[in-house]
């Protein structure tokens, strides 16, 4: 214990303490009284540094006897603070340093025996007091003995930047129930809407440690269950991908909701091998803005406090929206136009996340699982020269067309959240996921 945390921890002893005018009247004078404020955040440390004291036995002839706690051993001239409980203030009321320590003759438990310093007693220490080491940084231990004088004081985590938005890495995959709906102003793309559908879903997350901001990746791909308008049934499939950039601010209402603006990147490709313009192939792509707020009944890097084998708990509840204020479509071979100027889409979704902790699985024992609902919309407007089939025999397709579709979907996800892998980084190697 150095001087500076010797002196942090006499100064607490004095605030807690008042100094007592009673003392052994053919040893000291009279001493006043002085009552030191009681601070309430220092109380919890009071009650930790009274469980931690030592106790006193007995005191002769100017000699505290003490009995050790567990294995803690002391350097002779070890100095020794002497104080008395009173309610939920400290007295100090005398200091001495270690003379040795000796084996009690009946009991057999190791005792250390303190000379007291006259000079500095206001009451001599009786059975039930306290005693706690003053750290001497000279002091040396002898033979297995080492100076342990600060036993009291409880071990420190490393220091650490204080974070109200911890980050984390999750990773997930799952399943998507969906179905997509059309309406058009002419029979082109018309036989895109389609019943339910499944696809499998990935989802990856990170959100930095060090600074507020996060970056999400959502994506699935699937064959979609279309015809022709002949109804004769014809490969198609979609593949959507969902860039989401954040930046979160101080979480409120207790540390429990967290607002975040949102970036997103969208890119939808849909593809089939039908050739008329009943059914067309179709890329749309867009940036767009939003804002997301999760509400946190537990903390994002939950763990239970009384670990077991397994537990699990509602982590939180979330909405997500962005409005895409400008999207490009362009259709693949048939065109319902030269451009796509002055189309819109939005993107909205609720989700519900529960974490599990598994205690038996190596490595990684918080693990995740997500429900959401939600939809996407695209309000498609078309301009220019369009391009009718070919085969058998041209038909047009009228200009200007407008289109509207409409993706809604029950998304469930199984995954993994962990610390932010790049604090692991700069920490002791202690930390656990």
């Amino acid at each position: 214990m150095n001087g500076s945390r010797r002196a942090a921890l006499f100064l607490l002893f004095a605030m807690f303490g008042s100094w007592i005018d009673t003392a052994r009247a053919e040893d000291l004078p009279v001493k006043p009284s002085v009552v030191a404020p009681i601070n309430p955040f220092l109380v919890p440390k009071l009650e930790e540094i009274v469980k931690t004291a030592m106790r006193v036995i007995r005191e002769d002839d100017g000699v505290v006897y003490m009995t050790l706690q567990g294995s803690h051993s002391f350097a002779a001239e070890t100095p020794i603070l002497f104080f008395r409980k009173k309610g939920s203030r400290l007295e100090v009321i005398a200091t001495g340093k270690v003379l040795t320590e000796a084996a009690h003759p009946k009991t057999g438990k190791m005792e250390i025996h303190v000379e007291l310093d006259k000079d500095t007693v206001i009451k001599y220490p009786v059975e039930g007091d306290f005693a706690a080491p003053l750290s001497d940084p000279n002091a040396l231990g002898n033979g297995n003995k080492r100076d342990q004088s600060d036993f009291l004081m409880p071990e420190e985590e490393p220091a650490r930047i204080k974070n109200d938005r911890p980050g984390y890495l999750e990773l997930g995959l799952g399943l998507i129930y969906g179905q997509l709906a059309t309406t058009t102003t002419t029979v082109a793309n018309i036989a895109k809407q389609s019943n339910a559908y499944r696809f499998q879903n990935l989802h990856v997350a990170y959100f930095s440690d060090f600074f507020p901001v996060g970056i999400t990746m959502d994506s699935h791909e699937g064959n979609f269950p279309t015809s022709t308008y002949s109804q004769d049934v014809v490969a198609s499939k979609e593949s959507v991908s969902l860039l989401g950039f954040y930046y979160r601010f101080p979480p409120f209402l207790d540390k429990k909701l967290e607002l975040a603006l949102k970036i997103s990147s969208l890119t939808d490709r849909f593809q089939t091998d039908n050739a008329d313009e009943n059914l067309l192939s179709t890329d749309v792509s867009g940036m767009g803005m939003g804002i997301r707020g999760r509400f946190d009944f537990a903390p994002l890097l939950w763990k239970p406090a009384k670990e077991r084998w397994f537990d699990l708990t509602l982590q939180s509840v979330g909405l997500d929206f962005s409005y895409f204020p400008t999207l490009t479509a362009t259709d693949a071979g048939v065109s319902r136009g030269s451009d796509s100027n002055g189309s819109t889409g939005m993107q909205f979704r609720a989700s519900a996340t529960a974490l599990v902790w598994i205690k038996f699985i190596p490595w990684v024992k918080r693990w995740m699982f997500e429900g959401s609902y939600g939809f996407r919309s695209y309000q498609l407007k078309f301009n220019g020269p369009t391009v009718p089939e070919s085969i058998p025999v041209p038909i047009p397709i009228a200009t200007g067309t407008r289109a509207t579709e409409r993706e809604s979907d029950f998304r469930f996800f199984i995954g993994f959240r962990i610390d932010d892998p790049i604090r692991s980084l700069f920490s002791d190697g202690k930390g656990k996921p």
